[in-house]
């Protein structure tokens, strides 16, 4: 089975555990599927996200409760996620288990995709983008919702503080929330142009209760491996480039990267060093095709390029750009 186009099972027990709730059997849910309660407990195993679908439809039908999504945040597991999830739930801070997750979200299904970004909040907020990557409903916007209110519910279990925010999503609010709002760790808004978590940055500094360094970089050494046997891994320097870019203004540090990457600094500058390059050589380059990009454009101010660059002071900027084109930028501007 294709396991970017399904779930480990683990996620369909939880279903039907919570499905139990309103009386409705495990015999009953599964029986059209050719499933029982036992196989779901196979660790290695996996559910099409076609059938995983089809039995969120049949749960909310045998229900008779729609907002099973809310429910299934609710009661989500950091221990659900297998090594992804130890490996966050022994890291460090909030920060890192939340880029573990972003980074290895793949391994456990790509119905989503995480993305934080602590440049575009307003003043003291990060944010984290959920990107819906299958148009399956009701899964796309249970997903959604589960993602959200999941990170919530486990951010409060593993720092041991309470955890809330503000979440945007981009459909309709269905009939069934109303009644479910009071419960919520936060407020919600529809019919939005993004599906996103907005949240306190200072949450992401907070200790875990269980942080162990040790613990999570055993997790960690085994989320490599998966994700080059699904075939998920990219390219150790596209991915440190991609990193680079993710601040609004100027260029990431080496301190952020590497943590980003749920690595110590000097284990990063050994990964670039096998690479025959260090991060200044890879700050350079992106600063030089960043620099010929925006120059390029005429109704760019030269000194506001200077600074989201990163330069203390347009000179230092002038020197950089004649090393890489031979021309000041006023002077490349004509060329």
């Amino acid at each position: 089975m294709n396991p970017l186009q399904s779930l480990p099972v683990v996620y369909a027990l939880l279903l039907v555990d919570i499905a139990a709730n309103w009386h409705v059997s495990p015999e009953e849910l599964l029986a059209d599927f050719g499933l029982t309660r036992e196989m779901l407990l196979n660790p290695q195993g996996r559910v099409s996200l076609e059938t995983f679908n089809s039995l969120i439809i049949k749960a909310s039908h045998l229900t008779q409760e729609a907002g099973l999504a809310i429910y299934f945040g609710q009661k989500m597991q950091i221990s659900m996620h297998g090594f992804v999830g130890f490996a966050a739930l022994t890291a460090a801070n909030a920060r890192e288990a939340v880029a573990i997750a972003e980074r290895f979200v793949g391994m456990i299904t790509n119905v989503v995709g995480l993305r934080l970004d602590e440049g575009e909040g307003n003043g003291d907020e990060a944010i984290l983008y959920v990107d819906a990557n299958t148009e399956l409903q009701p899964l796309r916007d249970v997903a959604i919702l589960a993602v959200m209110f999941g990170f919530a519910h486990m951010g409060t279990v593993a720092t041991g503080k309470v955890i809330g925010g503000r979440a945007e999503v981009d459909f309709a609010p269905p009939l069934y929330i109303e009644p479910l709002l009071p419960f919520l760790p936060g407020h919600i808004v529809f019919n939005q142009s993004v599906n996103r978590l907005v949240f306190k940055r200072e949450y992401l500094d907070l200790p875990l209760v269980m942080a162990n360094p040790v613990a999570s970089q055993i997790a960690l050494a085994q989320c490599e491996q998966e994700l080059q046997r699904f075939g998920l891994e990219q390219p150790f320097i596209t991915r440190v480039k991609a990193l680079m870019f993710e601040e609004v203004q100027g260029f990431s540090t080496l301190e952020y990267v590497a943590s980003r990457l749920s690595m110590s600094e000097r284990t990063l500058k050994r990964h670039l060093a096998k690479h025959n390059i260090t991060y200044s050589d890879l700050v350079d380059e992106a600063r030089k095709q960043k620099a010929l990009d925006l120059v390029a454009d005429s109704q760019r101010n030269l000194d506001d390029i200077s600074e989201y660059l990163g330069y203390s002071d347009m000179a230092n900027f002038t020197r950089a750009f004649k090393r890489w084109t031979g021309h000041t930028p006023s002077a490349y501007r004509k060329l």
